[in-house]
């Protein structure tokens, strides 16, 4: 009984001593990451400032931006990424604003369709029949409120145009790519169960 109690002791002991290990490296990385974040913030709020670029958030710049970098930028730890949009001649922010989520989400819908074509065909050319394309395009648009939800704005900046009139409005955007992916393979599955459409699938593949 001595014995189980002293490896019991012994076990929960080695678990806690290996826990502790692992937090240490965890804060020890994430330290390296913000510092790196920090750094890349400061460079790019110099470059925005001699831009003539303003922030329309209520969080100052640099804070914002080393959130977007822990996200986005591989050197700082982020797995996601990060895409901008930019509009030259609005009137207003609010304007350019709605504009631009669109623009987002336009290019990342034409994303979407190109990795279900590759997933479903098994080809990196997304080339396929009519037939194929039109049930993807019908499939991403069904899909397409789930696929907006991986396009989130992280900050917008402005300048004023020469005109005095009209704004350069640029947008950054975080995309989670994995979340799309998954979806993509979960709706690629859910294709190959129907005969019909398997058949469409080979025929553009090559009759694979």
């Amino acid at each position: 009984m001595k014995k189980i109690l002293v490896l019991v002791v012994a076990l929960v002991f080695g678990m806690t001593a290996v826990a502790s290990a692992q937090s240490k490296e965890y804060k020890k990385t994430q330290a390296k990451n913000e510092k790196v974040a920090k750094d890349l913030a400061k460079k790019k709020v110099k470059e925005f400032k001699k831009g003539k670029w303003e922030s329309s958030g209520a969080t100052d710049l640099e804070t914002t931006l080393i959130t977007y970098y822990l996200e986005t930028e591989p050197t700082c730890g982020g797995e996601k990424r990060g895409i901008e949009h930019t509009v030259s001649d609005a009137k207003t922010i609010s304007m350019a604003e709605k504009r631009l989520l669109l623009d987002a989400q336009s290019s990342y819908a034409q994303e979407v369709r190109t990795m279900l074509a590759q997933t479903l065909t098994g080809q990196d050319s997304a080339t396929g029949s009519d037939e194929l394309n039109t049930y993807i395009g019908s499939v991403a648009a069904k899909s397409q409120n789930e696929f907006n939800g991986d396009v989130k704005r992280s900050f917008l900046i402005y300048r004023t145009n020469p005109d005095g009139k009209t704004l350069t409005v640029r947008a950054f955007y975080v995309i989670d790519e994995a979340n799309g992916l998954a979806r993509v393979k979960s709706l690629a599955n859910q294709a190959k169960q129907n005969a019909e459409i398997q058949k469409i699938i080979e025929k553009a593949a090559g009759g694979k």
